[in-house]
């Protein structure tokens, strides 16, 4: 298990502390997360969070499009590949 520095979601709380990677994060810490005083006054367990469980229908959405682009331009690279490797192209 990896962990990284995360930020809390709320962006007028300025904690920070040191979790779990859940997201393989590499270049921006992670603010997905409510830190356990933002939670709890939101009503939220601090351990039941996930990446997706305090996005927004709007960010939810912009995410599983991300997700489908990322998917087909895999596609499209395997097909590619697989072309070369049989004298296709």
């Amino acid at each position: 298990m990896y962990y990284v520095m995360h930020f809390c979601r709320n962006k007028k709380c300025n904690n920070g502390w040191i979790d779990k990677d859940l997201t393989d994060a590499r270049i921006n810490p992670p603010d997905w997360k409510y830190c356990k005083d933002c939670a709890k006054a939101l009503g939220i367990d601090y351990d039941a969070q996930t990446p997706d469980s305090n996005l927004t229908p709007k960010e939810l959405e912009h995410k599983n499009k991300l997700k489908e682009r990322m998917k087909k331009a895999n596609e499209i690279r395997l097909q590619k590949i697989n072309l070369c490797r049989h004298g296709g192209g």
